[in-house]
């Protein structure tokens, strides 16, 4: 569900032919560059309602790792806000 979401994010963004999984990398795969992934992080954040630092930004390297990050970030706001 959430690779399917972060897919229509990505096919916005990005010509993609491959199939799109948690190997895939964003610079090298994706061809995105210093100015794309701010622009793609931001569109996730607002898709997925969340905060993405950017000590975390620098570790994104696949989409696997976007993956984890949003996991994490939700997971942190439930605790936060007393929901989990």
């Amino acid at each position: 569900m959430m690779l399917a979401r972060i897919k229509v994010i990505i096919d916005q963004q990005f010509i993609y032919e491959g199939e799109l999984n948690e190997q895939t990398r964003i610079i090298d795969d994706l061809g995105a560059d210093s100015f794309d992934i701010p622009v793609m992080v931001n569109a996730l954040e607002d898709e997925f309602e969340v905060t993405i630092s950017d000590e975390e930004l620098i570790k994104i390297r696949t989409i696997g790792d976007l993956i984890k990050i949003i996991q994490d970030s939700k997971r942190l706001g439930e605790i936060n806000s007393g929901t989990k």
